[in-house]
């Protein structure tokens, strides 16, 4: 089942899609880079989301109170976590890193850049067979009032790189179709 049958089925409707990749994540440089410490999959997710909700820009960052993220990714922040592995032993290491290598942080950093605040989850694990329990988990903070908008990302890893897709999606007869 592809997305696009599995939101239809739950009666979301998708505002916009972003995409972004890169071969290698100790390569990956930001366009904007405020934090330091910040893994770098979080840069790749800010940078798919910031292409889902463009079309739409104005009327999701005015509800960021309610805006809603739910990630899927297996790898998280695994290259952060590997970089603190490999410094500790110099006793140079920042406290600040740790923050970074939080698993959260790739729904974290695009928080806090565009200041969404809704209900936010990350599920370490493959995303191959939970975009249902996705989009079901969309539905029930859309049904509930707790977002009024929700973004979904994934993270795939394959020979060519890192794989970032992230929607946006509100109820199908909302005022943002």
């Amino acid at each position: 089942m592809t997305n696009v049958e599995t939101l239809t089925m739950k009666s979301l409707n998708i505002l916009g899609h972003g995409i972004a990749s890169t071969p290698d994540l100790c390569t990956y440089k930001p366009a904007q880079k405020a934090s330091l410490y910040a893994d770098p999959l979080s840069w790749l997710v800010l940078e798919a989301v910031e292409q889902a909700i463009n079309e739409y820009r104005d009327v999701i960052t005015s509800a960021c109170s309610s805006v809603g993220h739910i990630a899927i990714s297996d790898q998280c922040t695994l290259k952060t976590i590997h970089d603190i592995s490999e410094t500790l032993s110099s006793g140079h290491l920042s406290p600040l890193r740790f923050s970074g290598a939080c698993p959260g942080m790739i729904i974290g950093l695009p928080s806090q850049f565009l200041r969404f605040s809704g209900p936010s989850i990350v599920w370490s694990m493959p995303p191959d067979n939970m975009q249902p329990y996705a989009t079901a988990l969309a539905q029930l903070w859309l049904d509930e009032g707790s977002a009024t908008h929700v973004i979904i990302t994934d993270h795939r890893v394959d020979e060519s790189g890192h794989h970032i897709r992230s929607i946006v999606v509100t109820q199908s007869g909302g005022e943002h179709q």
